[in-house]
């Protein structure tokens, strides 16, 4: 719910900002990516295998 969330107001964000429709999925994509490798990255050093 809170992702849901947050990549609305993004949306909405690049919207007000003025970028271009075909930028933005690009721009989100990329932000979830991101957060997917940093997530990943997280679990594996918690768990002392780097």
């Amino acid at each position: 719910m809170i992702g849901g969330l947050i990549m609305a107001v993004m949306s909405n964000g690049m919207q007000l900002m003025g970028v271009s429709q075909g930028v933005q999925p690009v721009v989100k994509g990329s932000i979830l990516l991101l957060a997917v490798a940093f997530d990943l990255y997280n679990k594996r050093r918690a768990s002392g295998t780097v």
